[in-house]
């Protein structure tokens, strides 16, 4: 019986070659690079969404509140020996500011008497921790010849919109753009509205 013979070749140690720690490192590199390559475009995109759909915010907002202010305006009490008052004037440190202050049946839902809607900015203070921005009054009684809008604090107040800084009124009144007005139902107004880097101008017309 023959035996089969294999060919014995001789035996050869395999050494298998690893990555070293600085090939690893540069690989992750790479990755990384490559990787935020590819996201930069989203990243910007988004960022320029999320910034598009704040300032979106904040005009919208302040729009809002002027289209609320010129609404109580325009149903102001027109019996009223003076129906629209604004009032520009110097504030502490020289900043200029408005109050808008408008005759008003509004009260007479509560049974009070008739009187006025005060708006102006409340700023921030050290004497006060009331939220800065753009306040309402309401004062049944107090028509607007009457009002005394530097005495008005903002715990009486009710909050519109946090963080407004300017509001600027300006009355159309003989063919001009008028600050500071005591008087009738104007043919016009314009009310301006700063927020941060935002700022809306919104013009009206009144029915006589």
């Amino acid at each position: 019986m023959k035996q089969a013979r294999g060919i014995l070749r001789p035996y050869r140690k395999v050494r298998r070659r690893a990555f070293t720690l600085i090939e690893i490192l540069i690989s992750v590199a790479l990755a990384g690079l490559v990787a935020s390559l590819a996201i930069a475009p989203v990243v910007y995109t988004v960022r320029q969404v999320v910034e598009t759909e704040t300032a979106y915010s904040n005009e919208n907002a302040l729009r809002r509140a002027a289209m609320f202010m010129a609404k109580d305006v325009a149903g102001g009490l027109r019996l009223a020996s003076v129906v629209v008052r604004s009032v520009h004037y110097e504030e502490l440190g020289g900043v200029d500011s408005d109050s808008l202050i408008v005759a008003t049946s509004s009260p007479a839902r509560q049974n009070m008497a008739a009187g006025s809607v005060v708006y102006r900015i409340v700023r921030r203070s050290f004497l006060s921790d009331a939220i800065p921005g753009l306040y309402p009054w309401i004062l049944p009684g107090i028509m607007p010849a009457d009002v005394e809008y530097e005495n008005l604090e903002a715990g009486h107040g009710q909050l519109v919109l946090p963080y407004v800084t300017e509001l600027d009124v300006s009355v159309f009144e003989s063919s001009e753009w008028v600050r500071g007005y005591t008087g009738m139902l104007p043919h016009g107004m314009r009310l301006t509205l700063s927020r941060e880097e935002e700022q809306v101008e919104y013009v009206f017309t009144l029915p006589q």
